[in-house]
């Protein structure tokens, strides 16, 4: 359980002991051109942190209202964006990749468009897919697209709408934190101007990643949820646990009638660390490249999970390796440790059976959805 040091959406995606929320401050004179940024800021805020019931349709709703209003009258429609050189576009992400693209040595299988049978059949291998074609119908990869930026700062009240960002590479670094910030903010900073590798072929700082990680945006900004679909697959019935791996002895986690939905976005660079849900998830990418390797449960011991750390915060569902990064006097087992691997590219969904640990790490400039189930 985590205190509001850490926004209610990153429940489950290991805690940071000391990490440090702040919400941005933005250029004053923006705030003050403005005036309905204040308004936005405090209803999203209701909704990001307070707890009461309906917060999130009530937000919505003032939010919705106050956007028409604005656009209807032909008001105030936001700050203005920085101006850009002759001949660049705001049509789609700089999607450059970064120095460090993996080579795939063991791929994981692929299939396209797998119809909801014979995926129900595949589930009793207990293995991960990669399955292509499975969201061609999604407005979000076409008329209504996730990766044009003008299109998602409409969508966000002009930018205006506030989101809980992570700073740094990833929660399990020194010095990682989280900030609200608005969308505008987010983007400019993080996604339209990228964080290339420095000329001695360094990557560029951690503290200078934000990442938009595990956050239920669907319910805060339901317009986006419009633009994509509940995959098929998300309605099976999976098998439990294997017998003898970690989650087999522990209680089982709480049935949901519908999937739970979290967005992902941010440039090249963040990790998510080496980790295993409690639940079946298909992992929907809509913009960009990510690298995912994937360990089964058998192999728990050899990725040497976290205990508890200080101030008594659970970090067993984490591994202590940085997987590109090993450290094999410290780690000597993790080299035997049987994996697989792939390069999900936009337009792919990754099955990952629950217990199965995964580490992710963005490519390009990343919009992802995951889908958990149970």
């Amino acid at each position: 359980m985590r205190l509001w040091m850490v926004p209610k959406t990153k429940i489950g995606r290991g805690a940071k002991r000391g990490a440090r929320v702040e919400v941005g401050g933005g250029d004053a004179k923006e705030k003050e051109n403005a005036w309905g940024q204040e308004a936005v800021r405090l209803l999203d805020m209701a909704v990001i942190i307070a707890g009461a019931a309906r917060r999130e349709e009530r937000g919505e709703e003032l939010v919705g209202a106050l956007q028409n209003y604005v656009e209807e009258q032909e008001l105030d429609p936001g700050p203005p964006r920085k101006k850009r050189r002759r001949g660049e576009e705001d049509s789609a992400f700089p999607m450059t990749e970064g120095k460090n693209v993996p080579e795939i040595r063991k791929p994981i299988p692929t299939v396209s468009n797998m119809s909801t049978a014979s995926f129900e059949k595949h589930l009793k291998t207990g293995s991960p897919l990669v399955i292509r074609d499975a969201l061609t119908h999604w407005p979000a990869l076409h008329e209504r697209p996730w990766k044009n930026p003008e299109y998602l700062l409409k969508r966000t009240f002009g930018g205006r709408r506030l989101i809980p960002v992570e700073i740094g590479r990833s929660y399990t670094d020194e010095g990682w934190g989280q900030k609200i910030v608005t969308f505008r903010e987010f983007m400019d900073g993080c996604l339209l101007h990228g964080l290339p590798d420095e000329p001695d072929g360094k990557a560029a700082p951690s503290s200078s990643l934000g990442y938009l990680a595990q956050h239920d945006l669907f319910t805060q900004i339901p317009s986006l949820r419009n633009d994509i679909y509940i995959p098929d697959y998300c309605y099976t019935d999976p098998p439990p646990p294997s017998s003898g791996t970690p989650l087999a002895s522990q209680p089982p986690t709480p049935q949901h009638d519908e999937p739970m939905l979290h967005a992902w976005l941010g440039p090249a660079g963040p990790v998510s660390p080496l980790h295993p849900d409690t639940y079946y998830n298909v992992l929907c990418q809509v913009v960009g490249k990510k690298y995912v390797r994937l360990y089964a449960p058998t192999e728990s011991e050899k990725v040497y999970p976290k205990g508890v750390e200080g101030g008594g915060i659970d970090m067993s569902n984490t591994s202590e390796v940085d997987v590109e990064d090993v450290d094999p006097v410290r780690f000597p087992l993790f080299e035997k440790a049987e994996y697989v691997e792939c390069i999900l590219k936009a337009g792919e969904c990754l099955y990952i059976p629950v217990g199965w640990w995964h580490y992710v790490r963005s490519l390009t400039v990343s919009f992802s959805v995951s889908f958990w189930w149970n």
